[in-house]
């Protein structure tokens, strides 16, 4: 067994070789401080990565809902302004279709006035027959 109590403990000179072994140190700090920093980097940029692909992909899921509804809405359109669809809606709702003598064409009829030298910009409305 050994007793602490009577063991001398003493120090040792600081050599040459021992500073060599501090530096050495130190540069295996240095170095693995590096390869930890790379390796992080690599990690953070794979990570974003992933992230731009995600975001890609859900605006192209997006995207292709939007052209999904967008058919949808043109389909819609062009059903609703048909004249058959139109004729049938007013039908049901109860409106009648107009008997030609009782429609009065009426002309529109604009007076020109005398243009001045300020004038600026001038407009004029085109004669229209308003008819059915």
């Amino acid at each position: 067994m050994v007793d602490f109590f009577q063991q001398q403990l003493t120090n040792r000179l600081l050599r040459a070789d021992d500073r060599a072994t501090y530096s050495e140190i130190a540069r295996w700090i240095c170095i693995s401080a590096l390869l930890v920093g790379l390796v992080l980097s690599s990690a953070w940029s794979h990570n974003e990565i992933l992230n731009i692909q995600y975001q890609t992909e859900q605006l192209r899921r997006e995207n292709s809902d939007l052209l999904e509804l967008n058919t949808a809405l043109r389909a819609e359109h062009f059903s609703l302004i048909n004249p058959e669809t139109m004729d049938q809606q007013a039908k049901a709702l109860g409106l009648i279709s107009s008997n030609r003598m009782e429609v009065k064409v009426l002309d529109s009829e604009i007076t020109n006035s005398s243009s001045s030298q300020n004038l600026v910009a001038e407009s004029t409305l085109p004669r229209k027959t308003l008819r059915e």
